[in-house]
């Protein structure tokens, strides 16, 4: 522990200070010797802070007068030692300085935790045996309290230092971590906020003030916050915070966002409370601009279930469809139909006038599925020359005969090149799900049976599949 205070004090080994050396001086004026010394004593040696008089800037610990006072923690006193046994054959005695009279009192040190210890002495050395009287002793006492009052003085400015140097660092660090969250945020294209519960205020990044084009000069506009997250997403966000407020629950999300120069973008949101003292006191969370991600997302999204060249769905999204249609049909006691479309006389068009040619008229075809008319439905390209459409519930079988005549007209399609013509037309098998419930497999095998049923009876013709193998016709 006293090496460890020693350490604290750190004045081993260090240059003369002014104060010290007139605290030794006015020592031995005031008791009239030759010699006086602030010493320290560590391990191997003892070290003199402060000294009058002959006395070498350090020796040994082992012979020296004051190891007395450091190890007993406790004023010394000797008249002459040269007759005391204790120190009789130290060199110091019996050579250089020829140290006769010696008092010496302890100085300490306060610890953090309060304990004095015992880290060097104050001493007064003559060459001449000497008998002090007590009010020459009680005047180290109180010299020794003006040293330990520099001591600690010293203490308290070093640890004032090093707790200024600490803060110093954490300043430099907490600024470094800022720059590089900013960093952060300008390549995330993201920003931080905080809604401060009791004061109904919010403080934002200069990345949130970025994906709200507004200047960080302006302040945040707390009263029109909300304004940037267009319906029905707005309720939504609101509803989240309301919850995380009510329960504690964070939450993250997805929503629409418009700028303040009015442009759109997609933005996620994360939010959850700031606890202090185990109570909510702000709402702390992320926005982060995800526009292109999103955009692309939905590129990606769009190709898988879209068929490329006649922008209508494909089969695997036509089949995603007719499961949730039929759900919700069944669900609802309710029937609806789907239509399988074969392209007659496509092969002939590939043959005769080439596939750009072909190209064109699926493209053609899909563009008679999209007419207002049909509204309602849901058209897919299921591959090659095939084409499905799933007609709403709300058409009935008797709504639906004048609907499949309308689009037997609108698929034939005349297509040439040059002196070359040909005819496609298109024959539809039809099946409704009264039957089959949720099962889309057995009811496009139905729609499949009456398309070529269809085929077999007319091509460019439109049969309903019926159970008893009869088929209602309509004119093609």
């Amino acid at each position: 522990m006293r090496q460890k205070a020693l350490a604290e004090i750190a004045l081993l080994d260090t240059p003369p200070e002014r104060e010290f050396d007139a605290l030794a001086r006015l020592a031995q004026t005031m008791l009239a010797t030759s010699m006086s010394s602030v010493t320290l004593i560590d391990p191997e040696r003892q070290w003199f802070k402060a000294r009058c008089g002959p006395l070498a800037p350090w020796t040994e610990r082992g012979p020296a007068l004051c190891a007395a006072v450091f190890e007993s923690e406790a004023s010394v006193s000797v008249a002459d030692a040269s007759l005391d046994p204790r120190f009789a054959g130290s060199r110091f005695v019996t050579g250089e300085p020829n140290i006769r009279f010696y008092a010496g009192v302890p100085v300490r040190v306060r610890q953090i935790d309060g304990e004095m210890v015992t880290i060097r002495t104050l001493c007064v050395l003559d060459d001449k045996p000497s008998e002090p009287t007590l009010s020459d002793m009680a005047v180290l006492p109180d010299l020794a309290c003006l040293a330990e009052a520099l001591v600690e003085a010293r203490v308290v400015a070093r640890r004032a230092a090093e707790s200024a140097e600490q803060r110093r660092l954490a300043v430099e660090r907490l600024e470094r971590e800022r720059r590089q969250v900013e960093q952060a945020e300008r390549m995330a294209d993201m920003g931080s906020y905080r809604y401060d519960i009791e004061a109904r205020s919010t403080t934002w990044s200069d990345g949130v003030f970025a994906i709200h084009e507004l200047p960080a000069s302006g302040g945040v506009p707390n009263a029109e916050i909300m304004t940037f997250f267009p319906e029905p997403d707005r309720s939504t966000f609101l509803d989240g915070v309301m919850r995380t407020l009510d329960t504690g629950e964070p939450f993250e999300m997805e929503v629409d966002f418009v700028t303040a120069k009015r442009q759109r973008r997609r933005v996620r949101c994360s939010c959850e409370t700031e606890l202090s003292k185990g109570r909510p006191v702000a709402l702390v969370g992320v926005i982060q601009d995800i526009t292109e991600r999103h955009a692309l997302e939905e590129r990606l999204r769009q190709q898988a279930s879209t068929d490329a060249l006649t922008q209508l769905a494909n089969r695997a999204q036509f089949h995603r469809v007719l499961h949730d249609r039929l759900r919700d049909a069944d669900a609802a006691s309710q029937e609806l139909a789907v239509l399988l479309i074969d392209l007659d006389g496509f092969k002939g068009v590939n043959d005769a006038l080439g596939h750009a040619a072909g190209d064109d008229v699926l493209r053609r075809v899909a563009d008679r599925l999209r007419r207002p008319c049909h509204d309602g439905c849901f058209s897919a390209r299921l591959g090659g020359d095939e084409f499905a459409v799933i007609v709403p519930t709300e058409v009935g079988r008797v709504e639906l005969a004048p609907m499949v005549d309308r689009l037997l007209r609108d698929i034939e399609i005349v297509t040439s090149n040059g002196d070359q013509i040909a005819r496609v037309s298109g024959t539809v098998g039809i099946a409704w799900s009264g039957a089959v419930g949720r099962d889309g497999d057995s009811l496009l095998r139905q729609a499949d049976a009456g398309l070529y049923a269809a085929k077999r009876s007319s091509k460019g013709s439109a049969k309903t599949y019926h159970p008893s193998d009869t088929a209602v016709g309509f004119a093609g």
